[in-house]
């Protein structure tokens, strides 16, 4: 019995980033949906970004593995000092999440500025309303930063099935 727990512990797992199932490390695709695992190793966010411009959701994976494209220690920078704006969201490809971002930011600076003259409508309750909920949406920078350092920030990678790198691949095995 005390083998079997050693045995246990010592598995690795790897989690599909496509569908969120464990399989074991060894196994070469997921079992449910499928995803060769060597392809993450060349997906790339430039590629994912080119994508979601066009707005072809096909192929693409949010994942915490980042690729080669993009740099660790540039996403940190700006994750904290232009995180406020959504700069490392819009650096990644996360477009939508960085234009919640930018917009709460200068909703709020907007709020700063006209302030007597919001808290004289109706007794200020619609701005308090208003700035509580930009206050917890502002949240969402914190929570980057510490997402960032912990390296479980997800970043939009393209696997294209017809890049030339990936038949080479297939061809080669």
């Amino acid at each position: 019995m005390r083998f079997g727990r050693e045995k246990q512990s010592q598995t690795k797992f790897v989690i599909c980033p496509r569908c969120g199932i464990k399989s074991l490390s060894s196994s070469e695709s997921c079992p449910e949906c499928g995803l060769v695992f060597s392809r993450l190793d060349i997906a790339t966010n430039k590629d994912a970004k080119r994508k979601i411009k066009r707005r072809d959701k096909d192929f693409i994976i949010n994942t915490s593995k980042l690729p080669s494209d993009v740099s660790r220690v540039k996403l940190i920078l700006l994750t904290i000092f232009t995180g406020l704006f959504g700069g490392h969201c819009f650096y990644v490809g996360r477009y939508w999440r960085g234009g919640i971002l930018l917009l709460n930011t200068i909703i709020l600076m907007l709020y700063v500025i006209f302030n007597p003259q919001l808290a004289s409508i109706d007794e200020g309750r619609l701005l308090a309303a208003l700035t509580t909920i930009g206050g917890i949406v502002m949240l969402l920078w914190p929570f980057d930063i510490v997402w960032v350092l912990i390296k479980k920030f997800k970043v939009p990678v393209a696997i294209d099935l017809e890049s030339e790198s990936v038949q080479k691949e297939e061809e080669v095995a």
